[in-house]
């Protein structure tokens, strides 16, 4: 009977033991995040009511995205979408003036977008082949 004791609480012990929890390592620190917004230009539509979301991680690099559209018929939305990925930052130099720009979608060639960082506030959308576009018409998304 005592070695059956013995056993027992040797047994409940160890069990106990093991239902000690780990330490938890601390949170990780909120990722940042910069939102700009405006209205895009539209061939077929009055226009793109576009917000793009851009997080970086806790040591200010890009990490994911959020790309908003809302294809607008006059005041009301008749489409809207939501594209997410990644995105990658670098540098160019314009006319002797750096500018950072913003790639989103960078390892699906079929899917990039890209932006110039030409304001404090402000980026720009590119074309294709990631120069500025050409025209009167406004692609500038404002920081929120």
């Amino acid at each position: 009977m005592k070695k059956l004791i013995a056993v027992t609480t040797l047994l409940a012990g160890t069990v106990l033991a093991g239902c000690q929890s780990a330490p938890q390592a601390p949170p990780e620190p909120t990722a940042q995040k910069v939102v700009y917004s405006g209205m895009l230009p539209c061939a077929d539509c009055s226009g793109i009511r576009t917000t793009l979301t851009l997080y970086r991680d806790q040591y200010d690099h890009p990490t994911r995205f959020e790309l908003r559209e809302e294809y607008m018929s006059g005041s009301k939305v008749a489409l809207s979408a939501i594209e997410r990925g990644q995105w990658a930052a670098r540098d160019k130099v314009e006319s002797n003036t750096q500018y950072q720009i913003f790639t989103i979608n960078p390892d699906d060639p079929g899917a990039t977008r890209q932006y110039v960082k030409d304001a404090v506030n402000a980026i720009e959308m590119l074309d294709k082949n990631g120069d500025r576009i050409q025209s009167n018409m406004n692609y500038r998304l404002l920081k929120k």
